[in-house]
């Protein structure tokens, strides 16, 4: 604990003390004084100490001397006029303005005991002041916690204890509590304003996460202090302090050390239950997308108990990070998109449970079906569209695809809407169009294959009576299948088709004469062109099942 240099010259004793030289660094804070009469090594001087000298041995070219007064470590010097030196020179006086370190003349009557004990009694005063208001802020804050009082109570109490206006980031860095102490201060969409304008908060967060310890900043007449929440060697989130700089006092720092632990504590207790709640619900959640259950009211039964009502709309969403490889950097990407998709839609006012995927997430959640007969498909398409952004905001070099299943009011059949999520998803790279959300809708062409499929009926045989020729055609060159399906794609337009290909409109006509020939279909037919595509589609997904 320290006290500034200010205080120190305000003291009685040193009323008749004068500062000469080096006024900008006043507010440096002395830890310890020093007395020196004979000064030989400088070296040994430690930061922060206030060095009081008789100058013995001084005059205007000392080079000791000059050296001493560059010195940043020290905070102040005071030197006794009257005795070696009659005035402090002028030269030590340029050299103190310009490295601002506070020079002060002290006239020969003022006691080198009273100025120590002076001064130390000022330190040990605020040590005790400092402890004391510890030990209470650290008794009310512990309090809190054994009464299990929510989060935004412990904000709100440290606010009062310290006069400022709080604000908790979760792991993810999105505001979890706050409590306003400033009517100037404004938060709004992950953002907190000072009349209309923008601090720049999160440098100093991401400075915080990364070093993992304090950083501030002085913004208008504010002073921000960013502490980080650690516990068990874990980054938990980020505790925001803002007030007015001329009201900050250094006690506050003890405070919000307290307050970091506290939070972390009750993150820890929320990772306990969030835990618990992930088995129980994951474990309940595999039990309804595999249809495992034996009896249809016990299932709705238990999701009562979970605070669930499974006789909603639901359907079955399937996130997947779309160059998943099997390291520690994707499983944690995996942990991030979980915290991503359980802090939007704690927010969204729908049902929904979570369980993590070896490379993504599976979601069955409530669909918003108005009195109106609004398209469930639409509510489903609107909320995987909001969780996309809401993941790409923060995540713009993580790709990621959601498949969308449909939406049932039937516990039932909810394994067909994850079966159909998990086919969106698997099956998004067959489609010509890429897409980041896939409804099982948009696989349309591949349904009827897809229950043939399962009905035990071969694609293979299928395919190869239809364009076996045009694939043997096709491993001599020239890709007869990609040139087919992207003339399907631009809907039989010859200049898009060949502008796509990088070939001339007349080579592509000569190719679509190849395939007519080869396959032995009429291009003009509406049902052969129809059949072809059916046949491209049982090709693509057999690759599929068979990579």
């Amino acid at each position: 604990m320290s006290i500034s240099v200010q205080e120190a010259i305000s003291l009685p004793v040193m009323k008749e003390a004068k500062i000469r030289g080096g006024a900008g660094g006043i507010d440096n804070q002395i830890k310890w004084v020093t007395i020196v009469e004979i000064i030989e090594d400088i070296n040994r001087f430690q930061e922060g100490e206030f060095l009081i000298t008789t100058g013995y041995g001084l005059n205007e070219d000392s080079a000791n001397f000059k050296k001493l007064l560059t010195m940043k470590q020290l905070s102040g010097v005071a030197i006794y006029s009257g005795f070696y030196l009659q005035d402090i020179p002028q030269a030590f006086i340029e050299i103190a303005n310009q490295y601002q370190l506070p020079l002060i003349e002290l006239p020969t009557h003022i006691n080198f005991s009273s100025i120590t004990k002076s001064i130390l009694q000022q330190i040990l005063n605020k040590q005790m002041e400092v402890t004391s208001f510890s030990l209470e802020t650290h008794k009310q804050l512990t309090s809190l916690v054994l009464k299990d009082e929510q989060e935004n109570k412990i904000s709100t109490t440290l606010a009062e204890l310290i006069n400022s206006s709080i604000f908790v980031l979760n792991e993810s860095d999105e505001f979890a509590y706050y409590a306003y102490k400033h009517h100037s201060l404004l938060y709004s969409n992950n953002a907190i304003f000072i009349n209309n304008r923008s601090i720049p908060f999160i440098p100093l967060v991401q400075k915080c996460r990364s070093r993992k310890q304090p950083s501030e900043l002085e913004w208008d007449i504010f002073k921000v202090y960013v502490h980080p929440i650690i516990a068990n060697e874990h980054y938990h989130g980020t505790l925001i302090v803002i007030t007015e700089i001329e009201k900050w006092q250094d006690v506050y720092i003890t405070t919000i050390e307290h307050a970091a632990t506290v939070y972390a504590i009750e993150f820890l207790k929320e990772e306990a239950v969030k835990q618990t709640q992930i088995r129980l619900q994951g474990e309940f959640l595999e039990e309804i997308i595999n249809g495992s259950f034996q009896s249809t009211s016990l299932i709705i039964d238990r999701g009562k108990k979970l605070g669930y009502d499974l006789s909603l709309h639901h359907a079955v969403l399937q996130i997947k990070l779309e160059k998943y490889e099997e390291n520690e950097f994707f499983k944690h990407q995996v942990e991030l998109l979980y915290n991503h998709v359980l802090t939007y839609l704690d927010r969204s006012n729908r049902q929904f449970m979570l369980r993590t995927r070896l490379d993504g997430l599976i979601i069955l959640t409530e669909v918003k079906v108005t009195k109106k007969e609004e398209n469930a498909i639409e509510d489903s398409i609107r909320l995987a569209k909001n969780l996309l952004n809401h993941w790409q905001q923060r995540n713009r070099g993580i790709p990621i695809i959601i498949g969308v299943g449909s939406a049932y009011k039937n516990v039932n059949q909810l394994s067909d809407s994850a079966n159909e999520a998990k086919y969106a998803v698997d099956l998004s790279n067959l489609l010509l169009v890429k897409k980041e959300i896939i409804h099982y809708n948009d696989l349309a062409t591949f349904h009827l294959l897809l229950q043939m499929k399962e009905l035990g009926i071969s694609l293979a045989e299928f395919y190869e009576e239809q364009i076996g020729s045009l694939l043997e055609g096709s491993k001599h060159g020239i890709d007869y299948v990609h040139t087919l399906e992207l003339y399907f794609k631009h809907n039989l337009n010859i200049q898009a088709t060949a502008a796509e290909l990088f070939i001339h409109r007349h080579t592509l006509k000569y190719r679509l004469r190849q395939i007519e020939s080869r396959s032995g279909s009429d291009l003009n037919s509406a049902d052969a062109r129809l059949t072809l595509q059916l046949a491209i589609a049982a090709y693509k997904l057999e690759q599929y099942f068979n990579s």
